[in-house]
């Protein structure tokens, strides 16, 4: 990746290019799409069937996913066109005026009749069709990569979109962390509040080892610490990615589940409601992460 090029490219992009050779003129036009892989549908007139192969290839050069429709319009020169007799409607129509007059007929005033004279497209020779093949392919290779440029424009768009929520994704994540701190705490408070309470109308004495036990199996249960930490890591490796200069839409989109994943547990272990609106507002985020990587090639 050179240094004026954007990490990311996008699966959506258009690209139109205009192209001759000798007599003939056409147009290429792309347009691409989200896809799992890449997929291309083709419309072209059927002498250029045979290019597809060839063709997809300079594609692949170019982008690696994507749904992608490519046509081409082309047109022959009308001049290809050349004028031939008809020499069965000639003869005929000579013998019928010979025979009516009995002498030779007139050739000129014969060839002005209808069907004696006919228009007939002429058909490229091979050399000719190999070397219009060729110019269309290069034409082709032009506009694979004029798609190429414009999905790493929508990519730019793409990459500061996605930055800024994982930013969002970190911020909430640092916001977590000293609430989680604090619920630990409180749980062990309230626990041996309640557990002097129950003494005291049991009017008995509870062990403070059995108390400890209790209090360090609530504080483990409601411990989201090791979430936290995953947070951090997923959002490491997601800066890493969108910086990474290669595709990385089936990846970011895994790592999206994987936010997804804890947050969903934050929000199951939360022991505050402070803590379970951090986690409400992290799962808003990352669906909207998750939203925008499917766009990304």
């Amino acid at each position: 990746m050179t240094a004026d090029l954007p990490p990311l490219q996008s699966m959506t992009g258009f690209a139109a290019v205009d192209g001759s050779h000798g007599e003939a003129t056409w147009s290429w036009s792309l347009k691409s799409v989200n896809g799992k892989s890449l997929d291309v549908r083709w419309r072209m007139p059927g002498r250029m069937d045979g290019l597809e192969a060839a063709m997809k290839k300079l594609l692949q050069a170019q982008i690696a996913r994507g749904s992608v429709s490519a046509s081409l319009q082309l047109d022959l020169a009308s001049n290809r066109q050349e004028v031939a007799v008809n020499h069965s409607a000639l003869d005929r129509l000579a013998q019928i005026a010979q025979r009516r007059d009995g002498r030779a007929p007139d050739t000129a005033a014969l060839l002005s009749l209808p069907g004696v004279l006919e228009t007939r497209s002429t058909s490229l020779s091979e050399d000719e069709q190999a070397a219009l093949n060729r110019a269309v392919t290069d034409s082709f290779a032009q506009a694979a990569q004029a798609l190429r440029l414009a999905r790493l424009a929508e990519g730019a768009q793409l990459h500061q979109i996605l930055s800024g929520l994982v930013d969002q994704i970190e911020h909430h994540t640092t916001e977590a962390e000293p609430l989680a701190q604090a619920v630990t705490l409180s749980m062990a408070e309230r626990l041996s509040a309640l557990a002097a309470d129950l003494a005291a109308k049991a009017n008995t004495v509870i062990p403070e080892d059995r108390l400890a036990q209790e209090a360090a199996m609530l504080a483990t249960k409601a411990d989201v610490r090791e979430e936290l930490d995953r947070l951090h890591a997923h959002i490491q490796n997601a800066r890493e990615l969108l910086n990474a200069g290669e595709p990385a839409g089936r990846k970011l989109d895994f790592l999206a589940q994987e936010f997804m994943r804890e947050a969903n547990t934050l929000c199951s272990k939360a022991g505050s409601m402070a803590l379970t609106n951090i986690g409400l507002a992290l799962k808003s985020v990352v669906d909207q992460f998750k939203e925008q990587v499917a766009n990304v090639e």
